[in-house]
């Protein structure tokens, strides 16, 4: 007994506070990162598949749209088919181009497959733009086609669609046409270049029905073969969803894909996980930062504490750990007082300790809601007040705001004065709604106004104050800056969140077509 080792029940109490302080640090750390990292993995995906609903939303849209502008013309042409009168037939070709603005050519074909009239141009030198191979799988089919994706004589990706003539009594006449280039600037291209990689790292990219990469940021990637890609495989079976995929490189993302019926193509949106596993743990290193110098302090404190008493700290310890299981919880566990005046502070003092852990805690799930550049709302909140609003059926008005010719800024005067721009935009916005409204950055230039309890005429005023308040404000770099705004209302219009964005998505394409720095309900 005599050579064994004793501990002094003054180390032996300042070994186990000193202990409990780094474990209660441990659990609150891993605790915390376990919420936030399950809280921003389920919203990531949410926000994707959200997204490459949005673009097939829009893409769908849009190729039914080409679809009817062609078919629409199908009786006429079949009527000037028999007599082939080639200066009418070209007339209505010229009228089908100009009017939908969708097409780079368009043409008349017989029932052989061969182009008779083209316009612009003429059928024996400007066919470059027709692939042969799709032409005559379209007039094979003898119905309403469009091809796969394919790299014309001058070099860019294209896809042909066609709708077949039929006159009386059912008799195949031929078919028009038209090809729809995907790089050159067009409506079409306009949807696909709109996209970039954001500050998270996100983006999206399109497929055609073969798993041909139509539109990536990386230009470079644009024509590749992917179809042995999970998701890509997925949406060739007409799927749509979310999830954690790894590409053919081994690089892991949180991915939201949707099947686009229309052209048979398929939208992934997606964000690395690895840039969101860095931001977490910038987070954690900012907590941890934080947390060193109270604990340090408290730690300190405790061992000159512990000379004096012990007992208490059973207790205390067992306390804390308890709310260090829980660090959700807003409250803090109570701890009864002490006779002592010492184990009273040193209460006192881990109390405050927990507290602070608590409020870290809670700042790092709330950046997970706030747009870091602005300061407003972003897209996860507003994505969450609007399904509230839904949810509890309550009127409330809808606005997209989207700043005219914010790629012009950026441009011309830098990143840096196009984020003062964007800052400035935000600030006005959040002081010209009222109270009771909501505001936030949805992304890149465009904002997203929740008006609750608002009528047509009431919806319009407050969009055009918000739309004077910005055209009359002042930035610090005296850029000058309009919007433009797009309008829907629920129930007047639609009382789906999906249906009010496209509503308004439409309404700010006409504010945009009319001119810019205008509102459109």
């Amino acid at each position: 007994m005599k050579n064994k080792i004793r501990v002094s029940l003054r180390g032996l109490f300042s070994m186990l506070v000193v202990l409990s302080f780094l474990l209660t640090l441990g659990i609150t750390l891993l605790s915390s990162y376990r919420a936030s990292n399950e809280l921003m993995f389920e919203r990531t995906l949410e926000t994707n598949r959200s997204e490459s609903e949005r673009v097939s939303r829009t893409m769908n849209t849009l190729f039914v749209s080409i679809r009817k502008s062609l078919s629409a013309f199908t009786g006429e042409i079949a009527s000037q088919t028999p007599k082939h009168d080639a200066e009418a037939l070209r007339e209505k070709l010229k009228l089908i181009y100009r009017s939908s603005g969708y097409f780079s050519s368009v043409f008349a074909a017989d029932a052989d497959g061969k182009v008779v009239e083209l316009f612009p141009g003429t059928t024996d030198s400007d066919t470059k733009l027709i692939d042969a191979d799709a032409l005559e799988k379209a007039s094979g089919r003898k119905a309403a086609a469009l091809s796969s994706p394919y790299i014309a004589q001058g070099g860019e990706m294209t896809v042909l669609m066609t709708e077949p003539v039929y006159g009386q009594g059912g008799v195949y006449l031929g078919m028009i046409g038209g090809t729809i280039s995907l790089q050159e600037p067009n409506l079409i291209s306009g949807i696909f270049g709109s996209n970039g990689v954001d500050r998270n790292g996100s983006y999206y990219y399109i497929v055609d029905s073969e798993g041909m990469l139509i539109y990536h940021p990386d230009k470079t990637l644009i024509g590749r073969n992917i179809s042995d890609n999970l998701v890509v495989q997925r949406l060739r079976r007409h799927e749509s969803g979310s999830g954690e995929i790894t590409n053919m490189q081994g690089v892991s993302f949180l991915a939201g894909y949707t099947y686009v019926s229309a052209n048979r193509w398929g939208v992934v949106s997606q964000t690395p996980i690895s840039v969101l596993m860095e931001q977490q743990q910038e987070q954690i290193r900012r907590t941890l930062a934080a947390s060193i110098l109270p604990f340090v302090g408290l730690a300190l404190g405790t061992l000159f504490l512990a000379r004096r008493l012990a007992a208490p700290f059973v207790l205390l310890a067992d306390q804390v750990v308890r709310a260090a299981k829980r660090p959700q919880d807003a409250s803090i566990p109570a701890v009864r007082r002490h006779w002592n005046r010492e184990a009273d502070l040193l209460n006192r003092a881990v109390l405050l300790a927990v507290g602070e852990m608590k409020r870290q805690n809670r700042d790092l799930i709330d950046s997970a809601m706030k747009d870091p550049l602005t300061g407003l709302m972003n897209r996860r909140a507003l994505d969450e007040a609007l399904e509230k609003m839904e949810g509890d059926n309550r009127p409330f008005s809808l606005l997209i705001v989207d700043i005219d010719r914010f790629k012009t800024v950026n441009d011309r005067y830098g990143h840096t004065a196009g984020d003062e721009v964007l800052k400035a935009v935000a600030h006005t916005l959040e002081t010209t709604v009222e109270a009771r409204d909501l505001c936030g950055r949805y992304g890149g230039e465009e904002f997203v106004v929740l008006l609750p309890g608002r009528s047509v005429l009431e919806t319009y005023e407050m969009a055009e104050r918000l739309r004077e308040a910005v055209a009359t404000s002042r930035n610090k770099l005296r850029i000058p800056v309009t919007v433009s705004i797009g309008a829907a209302i629920s129930p007047l219009q639609s009382s789906r969140s999906e249906d009010l964005f496209e509503l308004a998505d439409q309404a700010l394409y006409r504010a945009k077509k009319g001119g810019r720095n205008c509102v459109v309900v």
